[in-house]
């Protein structure tokens, strides 16, 4: 505002309405000054309930947000999980129902359900012209050694002609027959044998026999008891089982039927090392997707190999032996 001069009038008569004049700008300005005392009261009281109102503004929105989240937060915590396992325990009921449906079906056979359980047996105090009897008279290979009923070795034809020196026990005269009733069991029996529990899967026999080029495994229970003895003839037979409840709905009445062939097949393949799958048909008259489909079976078992050439028909291969 701009400042007021004062016009100067001492000594002279001052104009008529000018007294007037100056005591209207005297309560003008005093009006002013006074308004301008006012303003500066009211602005910061102004500016404070503005700002009031802004900050409750905000309160409340973040209010909204924070609530918003909580009960995100609870659905996420009650409603949803809930939900959730309430669908998975549905549906791994139902995963549960079908693979126990298809697990029954397709099942493996355990080593103790197929195993020979009257196993013919020596001791380590037996002499080797008992061990050379059983042998001949039961036509096997090998017997199985155990000391208080506790599986501790194997006895077998190698083993006997290691120790007398000869070429094969059918050239052991009388003497020399006389010679092995003085040699004890333990002194020629292999104190490692391979062997495999009852528990088990059949294509776990499989595959140690493979491994290890044997036909015939001991079995054991978890206290190293001999229970069994399991053969390449049982794993056919366990093999067949498996394959019947998987795909024909009567296996009572095809078993027998399916072991045979099964075991033909098998005998072929190790006697011959290599067949076509033509070749098999031929001999077995069967139909060859029998052929290709059985000898699948004995390949999933290690029992086999299926080798497809490039041109030709499937050939069937003599596993190899995998030291």
């Amino acid at each position: 505002m701009a400042k007021q001069t004062k016009t100067s009038f001492k000594g002279k008569k001052k104009p008529e309405g000018l007294k007037e004049l100056e005591e209207l700008e005297k309560i003008i300005f005093k009006k002013r000054k006074k308004f301008e005392k006012v303003k500066k009261r009211i602005k910061p009281k102004k500016l404070a309930r503005k700002k009031e109102k802004k900050q409750l503004k905000v309160r409340e929105i973040a209010e909204k947000k924070f609530k918003k989240k909580v009960e995100k937060k609870l659905v996420e915590k009650i409603e949803k999980p809930a939900e959730k396992q309430l669908s998975e325990k549905v549906g791994e009921k139902k995963k549960v129902e079908k693979l126990g449906v298809e697990k029954e079906k397709v099942r493996e056979s355990l080593v103790e359900e197929i195993m020979t359980r009257n196993v013919i047996k020596v001791r380590p105090d037996d002499n080797l012209s008992y061990v050379v009897q059983l042998l001949s008279e039961k036509n096997i290979s090998g017997l199985p050694v155990v000391e208080e009923n506790k599986f501790v070795g194997v006895i077998s034809e190698s083993d006997i002609i290691k120790i007398i020196g000869s070429k094969s026990l059918l050239e052991l005269d009388t003497l020399g027959l006389k010679k092995l009733k003085y040699i004890k069991v333990s002194e020629a029996m292999n104190r490692k044998p391979i062997a495999i529990y009852e528990k088990a899967k059949v294509s776990k026999a499989a595959d140690l026999m493979n491994k290890y080029d044997i036909s015939r495994l001991p079995v054991i229970n978890e206290s190293g008891e001999l229970v069994g003895i399991v053969t390449k003839k049982d794993i056919i037979k366990g093999i067949s089982k498996d394959f019947l409840v998987k795909v024909i709905k009567e296996p009572e009445k095809q078993l027998q039927f399916v072991e045979t062939y099964l075991d033909e097949i098998l005998k072929i393949v190790e006697r011959e090392g290599s067949v076509s799958v033509d070749e098999i048909r031929k001999r077995l008259e069967i139909p060859e997707s029998k052929v290709e489909e059985w000898g699948k079976v004995l390949e999933k078992h290690n029992l086999i190999e299926v080798y497809y050439p490039p041109v030709g028909k499937p050939v069937f291969k003599k596993k190899e032996v995998k030291v």
